[in-house]
């Protein structure tokens, strides 16, 4: 082949793999999207650079100037607030509460004595979840317990894990094996995701996520379906 025909082929292969996507990740989803991300490299090359927080704390880099390419919140309402955004979000799985620590009985969220660990409810879609969960009738006899707030669920379950709160109200997929909490005593917690650049490895990377292998392995991570 002649040195100039080659020289052409290279320049009309693909070149999105040599720069990594930068991905912003709502913290109860990190830990799965490793996994996911790790099969995407391994399929087609293109590395993926993640930043975890809680997604109102995400939100506030993004409309700053931090150069994410993709935003995963834990909510739909943050990235539908990003109106410059050049496409529409769309939701890549529901949430969902589980109980950890005490006996495993739902009725531990009604003892004062037994201190609680929840997400900051101001930044965390599933701190907000936890307090409509505790703001039930049933558990107003704890209203003065001890509540320690993580700045995001994975804090949250830290602080549990590590001893220092009796219980924790954290997403199932951080403690698949916890009590679950009915879904009913909590507005749904749809998790939507959202392109914040426009380029083929965006798309590649999002037609990806919404894979039916994907899919399931989100599911089987512990998160419900999208409707």
């Amino acid at each position: 082949m002649r040195p100039i025909v080659f020289l052409l082929l290279l320049i009309a292969l693909p070149t999105w793999a040599d720069s990594p996507l930068r991905v912003a990740v709502a913290a109860n989803f990190r830990q799965v999207l490793e996994q996911i991300n790790a099969g995407f490299t391994a399929s087609t090359g293109q590395s993926v650079v993640l930043s975890s927080a809680s997604t109102g704390v995400l939100y506030s880099q993004i409309i700053h100037g931090a150069p994410f390419d993709v935003f995963f919140a834990a909510d739909q309402a943050t990235p539908a607030l990003l109106t410059d955004a050049p496409s529409t979000p769309f939701c890549y799985a529901r949430g969902s509460l589980v109980l950890t620590g005490g006996n495993g009985n739902l009725q531990d969220l009604a003892n004062g004595e037994l201190s609680l660990a929840i997400a900051n409810p101001t930044t965390a879609p599933y701190g907000r979840a936890a307090s409509e969960i505790l703001a039930r009738p049933e558990f107003s006899a704890a209203h003065g317990r001890k509540l320690v707030r993580g700045s995001n669920v994975v804090q949250a379950y830290q602080f549990w894990h590590s001893g220092g709160t009796d219980l924790a109200l954290v997403p199932r997929a951080l403690a698949p094996e916890a009590t679950p909490i009915p879904t009913a005593w909590h507005q749904p917690i749809e998790q939507h995701a959202v392109a914040l650049r426009q380029s083929a490895a965006v798309d590649a990377y999002l037609n990806w996520i919404r894979s039916d292998t994907v899919r399931a392995q989100i599911h089987n991570a512990g998160y419900l379906p999208c409707p």
